[in-house]
């Protein structure tokens, strides 16, 4: 992915890894992938910024990758070129739905109410139900209609997300929202109980015009005509959340 991304004339403003940055990994496995990102940042002469998905582990993450002491929660928020780029942290402990807790929530609220005609864009590891998504409710956002609420205090331009290894574009509440495939593998989930693996590679290049305008376009560096693998889902819409609280 980044030998393609380095033959691109335009230098790209910053690269965004949405999560699963390791399966499961450790504390080396961790400084090993900083150490490669920094110097991927030097070759490429851009920033790379990182999300936590539900394959990484925090506690490991913040020991290797950020050298800190570890928090409950990865976020943040970067403002570069007139516009905020908010980073959350959608992991519920480990496993595979997505969640937004109220610290996440209260602090994005505080952030888009400062000000709320700023061009504003989300980064996320889940990505918010929409179309062609049906079959993967169990997987996604589980509370997407919360955030939905919140993005309402400013102006939210995009989601951009993961998560589903497949990409998709779609519109929710007249905002976009961008989900990439995956460097790994492509799940294929047009059946309802079977979703098919195949062998893939791609990424997404998001472009923002002046006028705050977002378009899409979805990178691939590998396509395998083979099912490699075949997933069983029992059920496939929202789980039940109402046992879940806040983290």
């Amino acid at each position: 992915m980044f030998a393609d991304v380095k033959k691109i004339e335009k230098k790209l403003e910053f690269i965004v890894l949405t999560g699963d940055l390791v399966h499961e990994g450790k504390l080396d496995d961790y400084v090993r992938l900083r150490k490669f990102l920094r110097e991927k940042e030097q070759e490429l002469g851009t920033s790379i910024f990182v999300l936590l998905g539900n394959h990484d582990r925090t506690e490991a993450f913040y020991e290797g990758f950020m050298q800190q002491q570890p928090k409950n929660k990865y976020y943040y928020k970067v403002s570069i070129n007139g516009k905020d780029n908010c980073f959350l942290d959608t992991t519920f402990g480990d496993i595979e739905q997505g969640y937004i807790d109220k610290e996440q929530l209260d602090w994005l609220s505080e952030n888009l109410k400062k000000e709320p005609e700023r061009p504003a864009l989300i980064f996320m590891h889940h990505p918010i139900a929409g179309t062609s998504l049906n079959h993967m409710r169990f997987s996604i956002l589980q509370n997407g209609s919360t955030l939905l609420q919140i993005c309402k205090k400013g102006n939210v331009r995009g989601f951009f997300s993961g998560h589903i290894h497949f990409p998709i574009a779609y519109l929710t509440e007249g905002i976009l929202n961008g989900v990439a495939d995956s460097t790994a593998y492509h799940i294929d989930c047009h059946e309802e109980h079977q979703h098919y693996v195949r062998d893939a590679s791609s990424y997404n290049i998001i472009t923002l015009s002046n006028a705050a305008e977002l378009g899409i376009e979805n990178r691939y560096l590998y396509w395998g005509q083979e099912i490699i693998n075949k997933i069983d889902i029992e059920q496939t819409d929202f789980i039940d959340l109402k046992n879940v609280k806040d983290q």
